[in-house]
């Protein structure tokens, strides 16, 4: 139950922890199967899982983990958080899972913070309008190992969604700042034991320290965004119309191009 604590703090700080999120066994669970992986380079692909970093530093993705099997399946409508992601998107839409992929992070990787209340993107990114929830993108991080001092742990500026200006330290851009997030003044870490999970506003300010103990640093991350954001009923153009349109016309139809396994 979200009490009017819960809604004061999430809208005052951007994020709330969720303790114990998910059990042992399914945490034990989905580090088996990512032990038993093969080496992987990004561009490769797994079944239907491919590999992607944004270079290097930040550790390799497993993105459309969901593909994976029934214990990412689960993660889906988890209910240790689907109510508070229904809730915090608002009453007007429903979730939609915009990126969902599992973070592989070795000592010395991290990822510089983005984001931001000042980025002009055309979202909410306050959270809030009218007197209901309008969040125009959560994020969901549950880390499969426990993540403390040293261990690269998430780092978040409270209340930066509501900025109107940049951090200082930061790139104005909103884009990937060099450099790991707990240089910046203000950054709070964020410490959770394996199974807790951190629900955010991600206009937030937010990246990761720089993990500087050994073995890895193993993170679930999920986005959801108003439903309204993927198409109604899920269409995807076809082949043949893709080849026939303009790039122009194509960027109104499908903005993002399909990612598929080669040969597909």
């Amino acid at each position: 139950m979200i009490t009017p604590m819960d809604e004061y703090l999430f809208d005052l700080y951007g994020y709330t922890v969720i303790r114990q999120a998910l059990d042992p066994e399914h945490v034990g669970a989905i580090n088996a199967w990512i032990d038993a992986l093969p080496q992987l380079e990004p561009g490769q692909w797994y079944g239907n899982v491919y590999t992607q970093s944004y270079g290097g530093i930040d550790g390799a993705n497993l993105q459309d983990i969901i593909e994976g099997g029934e214990i990412f399946e689960r993660l889906i409508d988890h209910p240790a958080w689907i109510d508070q992601v229904r809730h915090y998107l608002g009453p007007s839409t429903k979730p939609y899972i915009y990126e969902v992929f599992v973070n592989v992070r070795s000592s010395g990787g991290y990822i510089g913070v983005h984001s931001g209340g000042h980025n002009v993107d055309h979202h909410q990114r306050s959270g809030r309008r009218n007197g209901q929830w309008v969040c125009s993108m959560l994020s969901l991080l549950a880390p499969l190992t426990d993540v403390g001092p040293g261990d690269g742990a998430t780092v978040i500026i409270p209340g930066s969604h509501k900025s109107d200006f940049p951090h200082p330290q930061q790139d104005q851009t909103g884009g990937i700042s060099q450099g790991s997030g707990e240089r910046l003044v203000g950054a709070v870490e964020i410490h959770l034991k394996a199974g807790d999970a951190l629900l955010f506003n991600d206009a937030l300010c937010h990246g990761s320290a720089q993990r500087t103990n050994p073995g890895e640093r193993r993170m679930i991350t999920m986005r959801y965004v108003p439903a309204l954001f993927a198409h109604r009923f899920g269409y995807e153009p076809s082949p043949e119309l893709v080849a026939r349109l303009s790039p122009e016309r194509l960027a109104l139809v499908q903005p993002i191009p399909p990612r598929r396994r080669p040969g597909r």
